[in-house]
């Protein structure tokens, strides 16, 4: 047990170190919520919310993403010399929460100053929600992606359709990030449920850390012996059954 806390507060520090070191990706991180957030603000009126909410996701997603394809090569490696897929995983867990909650509750501050909220609680649970979710959706999506391209491109689609759709509607609801849009909406004044987008925002959270888990342990554990060798499809068919699971949750709690 402690072994296994140690390596993974290890791997915390050493990507801790290396996001500090890149001084100017976090700059961008930070402005690239705020961009999104004051062009709404100054073109549209109104609060504001939901541009300022998703574009957090897509710079928490972001650091997520590129964090862990960058530790590909240096993963295996350390699985060879004992360390766990799990151990590693968690280590970036740690450390990416830490840099997205801050970010959430530092933006909800903003706009809050900006903006007094009719519903302050919503909006400041919805920004958390979406750290918690950026988290292992950018550790998923780095798992799954042969390359940087691709996850970029499925990043910004899926963060573009989400800051698209209207509040309420039918697929927002299923999508990864449709529970704190709906608190954005809340936020703003709109009328509807609280704790119907909490229990979807908290299931897929739950479920992309577990497809995450399941897909990081497919790419860089190593065999110990020839006949046990991994196949591109065993993480496909994880990645079908935990959705498909996710979707049966989602459902019943819609």
């Amino acid at each position: 047990m402690t072994t296994t806390i140690g390596r993974v507060l290890a791997t915390a520090e050493v990507l801790g170190r290396d996001l500090l070191r890149r001084r100017l990706a976090l700059v961008m991180l930070v402005a690239l919520p705020v961009a999104f957030y004051a062009a709404t603000r100054w073109s549209e009126g109104g609060y504001a919310y939901t541009s300022g909410g998703m574009g957090i996701s897509w710079s928490i997603a972001g650091a997520a993403l590129y964090s862990a394809l960058a530790a590909r090569p240096v993963d295996r490696r350390l699985v060879l010399d004992g360390y766990r897929p799990a151990e590693l995983l968690a280590g970036r867990v740690v450390v990416l929460m830490a840099f997205g909650l801050s970010l959430a509750l530092a933006f909800g501050a903003l706009m809050y100053g900006v903006a007094v909220p009719r519903d302050a609680m919503s909006l400041f649970v919805s920004l958390v929600l979406v750290a918690g979710i950026a988290v292992p959706f950018g550790l998923a999506i780095a798992a799954l992606v042969p390359r940087e391209l691709e996850g970029t491109l499925l990043l910004i689609g899926v963060v573009g359709i989400e800051m698209s759709l209207p509040s309420g509607s039918a697929l927002e609801g299923v999508m990864p990030f449709g529970g704190p849009h709906r608190l954005l909406a809340l936020a703003s004044g709109r009328h509807g449920g609280f704790a119907p987008p909490v229990l979807r925002a908290v299931a897929w959270s739950v479920l992309l850390l577990a497809l995450a888990t399941a897909a990081w342990w497919e790419r860089v554990h190593v065999t110990r012996h020839p006949r046990a060798v991994p196949h591109a499809r065993h993480v496909g068919r994880v990645a079908l059954g935990l959705m498909a699971a996710g979707a049966i949750v989602l459902l019943a709690l819609a």
